[in-house]
């Protein structure tokens, strides 16, 4: 158990990264300047993060856990030493960025190196557990940061990773797997990786409103970057076996459901996070740091449900009601939720609602990705677990990126009233923001009857009783070798279960 708690250690600290910078910002642009380019201190990690996490997942497949793992968890130690040394707001952006490198080989790997530690009839336990790390991190991050920044500074919000990550590093170096007996060769497929980076950074991009790049010109330009690389990933993947994400393996009616199900609940607690304070402020007129409090039920909701809803799929063996009884209270809870927004109702029935949404993401997100590896062979563990990854992230980016044209474009002005005093508040001004956002929670619960579908037409497979390592024969570690054209040598994987 050793390395898997190190990995939760490391894993934590790299998600609290994501929103360690929220207080910390005013600190940094008044010590660096360039304030235009002050939103990619977080654009930056998070693209970073995104477009990099397919390609571990492959190589995951490819080579030794343990030393990627070791590599990726260096990738962002390395990051966040230079982010917190970073004399200029270049440097710190750059920093940034490898610092999200790491972060999405730690977010690819960490699920992938469980799902080969442990039989899947347990796995879910360890699931819920990461899932509750990640949901914690959420909340602590800008508290972290705050108070960091408060007592020493901004930047030992960043030094505070060395101390941490470092004995991690030796736990896991020493308790993950070694390389096992090399038997085949298998080539990491540069040409699909870039494509999918290229295609990734596009549209994400495209989806921001922090930059220059919202210019409507350019948002199409990069659109049309995008379905060009999605093109012409699609091409070169069907000439190849072994690309860097096997879209044979989405063909997967549970497979294709549960990465549907992480798109979505990755889309709706992003949503949530975001848009449930800003209603708090502007409709039911509380503080910020009020409205950050609403945020408790959600966040607990989500962490309850991770450790509660994984040891009971461990005890029952099922995870298929597990995932319908999710969206059934995220359908419930979002419903709740247009129900207030619309009427402007009372500070409790938000509240219960909020729980009901973070009890449902909870009970959907991490059972999805066990059910995901239940379905795959170990041979496309990696690469389909961070295909999981990648796609909750799309959903996230997408969510915040429509809903937020979708609230501007109906209450742009009311909205700026309300939260900026940029002119006169009004009842009227707040009625409307209150009926924009019962529209917006309507469209979210409309997304959550979707993944409801979704759970009821995704099909239960037995979760294994056996180790990882009595599924499969013995592991594949040949270093892979790089291809950046032609055919790919096509190989089998085979997996060795990890000590923990």
């Amino acid at each position: 158990m050793g390395a898997f708690w190190a990995m939760m250690v490391v894993v934590f600290l790299a998600a609290m990264d994501s929103t360690v910078v929220a207080t910390v910002l005013p600190s940094i642009l008044a010590e660096l300047g360039n304030s235009d380019l002050l939103a990619w201190v977080v654009t930056s990690y998070l693209l970073t993060t995104a477009v990099s996490i397919p390609l571990w997942g492959k190589v995951a497949d490819l080579m030794s856990r343990r030393r990627l793992y070791l590599l990726a968890a260096t990738v962002f130690l390395v990051g966040s030493l230079a982010v917190a040394s970073a004399p200029s707001m270049f440097i710190l952006l750059t920093a940034r960025a490898v610092q999200g490198v790491g972060t999405g080989g730690l977010m690819a790997l960490t699920p992938t190196i469980i799902g080969h530690m442990f039989a899947s009839r347990i796995r879910g336990r360890f699931h819920g557990i990461q899932g509750a790390v990640l949901a914690g991190a959420s909340i602590v991050g800008p508290l972290v940061g705050g108070f960091m920044e408060a007592m020493i500074g901004w930047r030992s919000a960043f030094w505070i990773n060395l101390p941490l990550v470092l004995p991690a590093l030796v736990i896991a170096g020493r308790f993950l797997p070694a390389p096992g007996a090399r038997t085949a060769k298998r080539r990491v497929d540069l040409v699909g990786a870039a494509l999918l980076a290229i295609g990734g950074s596009a549209f994400l991009l495209a989806l921001s409103e922090n930059t220059p790049l919202a210019a409507t010109g350019f948002r199409a330009a990069l659109l049309a970057v995008t379905v060009a690389a999605v093109l012409v990933y699609l091409y070169w993947q069907s000439r190849h076996e072994d690309p860097v994400l096997p879209l044979s393996v989405l063909r997967s009616p549970v497979v294709a459901a549960a990465i549907g199900l992480s798109f979505i609940s990755g889309g709706v607690m992003i949503a949530a996070v975001v848009y449930a304070p800003l209603y708090a402020q502007t409709v039911q007129e509380q503080s910020a740091a009020s409205s950050g409090l609403l945020l408790l039920p959600l966040t607990g909701g989500v962490l309850v449900a991770n450790l509660g809803g994984g040891n009971l799929i461990t005890v029952l063996g099922r995870y298929r009601p597990f995932l319908i009884g999710g969206t059934v209270a995220m359908t419930a809870g979002f419903g709740t939720l247009a129900v207030v927004g619309a009427t402007a109702g009372g500070l409790v029935l938000f509240t219960v609602a909020l729980a009901l949404v973070g009890i449902g993401i909870g009970l959907t997100m991490q059972p999805s990705m066990l059910a995901l590896q239940n379905a795959v062979s170990a041979a496309n563990l990696g690469s389909a677990t961070a295909a999981s990854t990648f796609f909750r992230q799309l959903g996230s980016t997408l969510s915040i990126g429509v809903l937020g044209a979708l609230i501007t474009g109906w209450v742009g002005p009311q909205l700026s009233a309300l939260t900026e005093g940029t002119g006169e508040v009004t009842a009227g001004a707040r009625s409307q923001v209150s009926t924009a956002f019962g529209t917006l929670f309507l469209i979210l619960a409309a997304v959550a009857v979707v993944a409801f579908v979704l759970a009821l037409v995704l099909p239960e497979k037995p979760l294994s009783e056996e180790h990882p390592a009595e599924e499969t024969t013995e592991e594949t570690t040949e270093e892979p070798v790089v291809e950046t054209g032609g055919e790919e040598t096509p190989a089998g994987d085979r997996s060795q279960h990890a000590r923990c």
